[in-house]
This record gives structure tokens, sequence and C-alpha cells, in this order.
């Protein structure tokens, strides 16, 4: 008899033990104190130097924000978890990367695609899992708006659209370099090229001389400078990525062809002057949200010397920009007071007056930032000047 109650007993403890485990797993579910953020960036391929230094700018945002205690929301601390997928510089993998951040890593938000391109394939991903995807560099107007006009609900981004970064670039072209006619070379292969040449020559109030068009991966520029070397001109517009603009620049130094150039953000990478060599990059000016020489907020000048202190080098636009989408996202996350995807997506459409590194920002209707943005000027493929234009 003993002997049963003793087995008895026994399997009354087992059984205890196993439902206690089943509820204390079931608990731990529920009191999830992690946050997580998927990182979609192209670290390897043609677009890896934007994604490196976007990997970088937010993994080290979450690692500022867990360092400080993490974000509060209502009595809980959470800290936040990256997980980051290399999207291979492949638009097709950057929608998938994406679903798979929804649909096995669970995330309550996404940082990126890098690239116009690959943000738009991943859009049908992240609005299928009603994730909200903050692409800190996604510049096409089309990204945040659905065909009908109306705006996507789960896309932001953390830099300024096409449109606006053709007219400022027009408007600097004006008032400061004084262009009375310039010559563009745009990337024919991309919204990114073809949506600020459209925006500047709208803005511009100077004379286009002439639009050459290029395509992705083509290195050969010779034709179309010889063709323009004799005509006058005052500067070179470029509305491309580094890669072609560096190697335009280059041939066009080469052959005596020395009036200034002028770019988008595309242009802003050290990989431009490596390209272009040292010699060759002076008298350029690249668009950019974000210039150690000219800080936008308070916020920016303490986020230097802590990121120059942890990597010993500069933070670069392309770094600030995902730096300063991980903290909008803890900003909605603090608003909406709750980490569910519906309330952060919310609480991101309404981000007014945020203090990031690249300026004090607001959400429009559309999701997009309404801030300055700065020309920085190169000389010997350094930056030396920066120039905000309001």
């Amino acid at each position: 008899m003993k002997k049963v109650i003793a087995i008895v007993a026994a399997f009354v403890v087992v059984i205890g033990a196993v439902v206690g485990i089943g509820m204390s797993k079931k608990s731990a579910e529920k009191t999830s104190t992690v946050i997580k953020i998927g990182g979609v960036f192209d670290t390897s391929g043609d677009a890896s130097a934007y994604g490196e230094a976007e990997q970088k700018g937010a993994n080290f945002a979450v690692k500022r924000i867990n360092a400080a205690g993490g974000i509060k929301v209502n009595g809980k601390t959470y800290t936040i978890e990256m997980v980051n997928k290399d999207s291979k510089s492949d638009n097709t993998e950057a929608a998938s990367v994406t679903t798979s951040l929804i649909s096995n890593n669970k995330v309550n938000a996404i940082v990126g695609p890098v690239t116009t391109a690959a943000t738009q394939a991943a859009v049908p991903a992240a609005t299928k899992g009603q994730t909200p995807m903050m692409s800190p560099t996604a510049g096409a107007d089309s990204i945040t708006v659905q065909k009908n006009g109306k705006v996507q609900p789960y896309i932001f981004r953390a830099q300024f659209k096409n449109s606006y970064l053709g007219t400022k670039m027009a408007q600097f072209a004006d008032e400061q370099v004084k262009a009375k006619d310039v010559v563009i070379f745009q990337d024919n292969s991309s919204d990114y090229g073809t949506g600020i040449t459209s925006a500047f020559k709208k803005a511009y109030k100077g004379h286009v001389v002439d639009t050459a068009s290029y395509q992705a991966g083509d290195t050969d520029f010779q034709a179309m400078l010889t063709k323009i070397k004799n005509q006058k001109f005052d500067a070179i517009v470029i509305n491309g990525y580094y890669t072609e603009a560096g190697a335009i620049l280059k041939q066009a130094r080469d052959m005596g062809i020395n009036v200034p150039v002028i770019g988008p953000d595309g242009l802003g990478d050290p990989k431009l002057a490596e390209i272009a060599g040292n010699q060759n990059a002076s008298n350029v000016y690249y668009a950019a949200h974000f210039s150690t020489q000219a800080p936008a907020t308070d916020a920016a000048t303490p986020f230097v010397t802590a990121y120059k202190k942890a990597y010993g080098e500069d933070p670069s636009q392309f770094t600030a920009l995902a730096y300063d989408a991980v903290y909008m996202i803890k900003q909605a996350i603090e608003d909406e007071k709750s980490v569910d995807k519906a309330k952060i997506t919310t609480g991101l459409a309404h981000i007014k007056n945020f203090d990031g590194v690249t300026g004090k920002m607001t959400m429009d209707a559309f999701h997009n930032p309404k801030k300055s943005i700065v020309m920085v000027g190169e000389t010997d493929g350094k930056d030396t000047t920066a120039t905000v234009v309001k």
C-alpha cells in the first residue's frame, strides 16, 4: 500500500512539474521583454558599401538603446534584438529575407532595404505581414504611395524622397554654384536616377545643355564626355550611384573637364574617391542627410563622438540614417506605449519633431520625413565643406 501511495505521489509531482513547465513557457511567451527588429541590408554585392554602413548604424543604435536601459512600456523594460539578413544587392533576395524575418523571426519592425528597387520588391511582403518597414535610404517618391494614390500603410523612410532631393540640388546649383548651364548624366536603369533628374529639371532656373543616360554597370563614358567636352556648361550633374559616378568623374578629369560636379546622396561614399582617384575628387558636391561639419540637431554631436570612439571613424550619412530609423521605431513604441506591430505602425505615422541625428523630423501624410538637406563639398576625396539648403 505504501508503495502504491509513493508511486501515485511521484506521478503527481512529475505531472505537476510538467504542467508547471508548460505554464512557465506560456507565461514567458506572454511576458517576453525582447523587441525584435529585422535588418534587410546589402552586405554583399554592388550596394554593399551602403548596406554595411547602414547595418553598422542600426546595430550601434540598438547597442546604445540597450546600454541606456532599453525601452520602457507600461512598467516593463524591453531590450532590442537586431536580426540582420543580407539581401545581397538583389531585389528578389530582399523580398525573400523580408518574408523570412516576418514569418520565421517574428520581428516587430524592419529597418531596410537599402535601395529603391529592393524596397519596392519588399513592399508586398511587409504589407502582407502587416509589419512596419522603415527604409533608411529608398528615395523613389512611389515607395510610400500605392497605385491608387493612397499611402502605403506599412512603409516609411528616413531619407527625403527623390523629388525633394532633385529640387534642392537645383537650388544649390542656382544659388551656390551659380551654374547657368549644366550637363546631366543619369542612371537610366533606376527610378533613383531618372526621378532626381526629372525633379532637378523642373526646379532648375538655368539651361540643361544635354542629358546623357547610362546603365548601372557601365564603365566607359568616353563617348559621352567627348560629345559634351567642347560645349559651354558650368557644372556636371550626375544622378546615380558612386560606382558609375566615380568612373565618370575620373574620365572627365582625365579629359580636362574640371567644372564642379553635383550629385545626390548616392555619391556620398568614400568609394567615389577610390574609383575616381583622390586627385580627381575635388570641386565635387553631393547631397547629404547628415554631415559631421554641420550638425543638424543637438543629438548629432554626441552621436558622432560615441560612434568615433566605438569604431575609430566618422559615421557616414548612411550610418546616421539607419541609426535614426531604429530610434524612430523606439519613439513610436514609447509614444503608443505598445510593442504591437499595428501600434508601432501608428506611432511611426505620427512622428513629430523627432530630434534625429540627420535632422528634426516630422512624418508627412505619405510617410516622408520633412527635414533640411546638406550639400557636402569634397576636396582631394575628403569632405571639406557643408552647406545647409532649406
